[in-house]
């Protein structure tokens, strides 16, 4: 009888970081790549350079939060084409149909997966992100 030899995979927790993002308020990573899954940290619609929300527009914080979100996935090798799922926290429920409007032009069908939920958000954000990719390993 012949013994086996069986490789072990070991997944390595890598950290993206770029400046195309805001910086982590808190003790978290913008993103984290294992293999080929990417997560990226919630991101609202912050403009890295200015520290700054875009507007007060629902719709315009959408557009820079998925900026951000880019930034991020790119930090770890993943693009929007990646996404699989996306979460969108609103702080009015009421915005829905203005966020889903503008969330139309930055994905194409197939869509990713979505939910969608009505929080507290602080700082004045409207609309918070976060998205989960899956990509190549290499």
């Amino acid at each position: 009888m012949r013994a086996s030899k069986t490789k072990e995979v070991v997944m390595t927790r890598i950290e993206g970081r770029t400046t195309g993002a805001p910086p982590p308020a808190a003790t978290y990573s913008q993103s984290v790549r294992i293999g080929s899954v990417v997560s990226v940290a919630g991101q609202i619609g912050t403009v890295p350079e200015t520290g700054r929300l875009v507007s007060d527009d629902v719709g315009e914080q959408l557009v820079q939060a998925f900026r951000n979100v880019d930034a991020a996935l790119a930090a770890s090798r993943a693009t929007l084409d990646d996404v699989v799922r996306v979460e969108v926290y609103l702080a009015d429920l009421a915005d829905f149909a203005a966020m889903n409007a503008r969330y139309a032009e930055i994905f194409a069908l197939p869509y990713p997966t979505r939910t969608t939920v009505g929080v507290a958000l602080g700082a004045g954000a409207k609309v918070e992100v976060t998205v989960l990719a899956v990509c190549d390993a290499s």
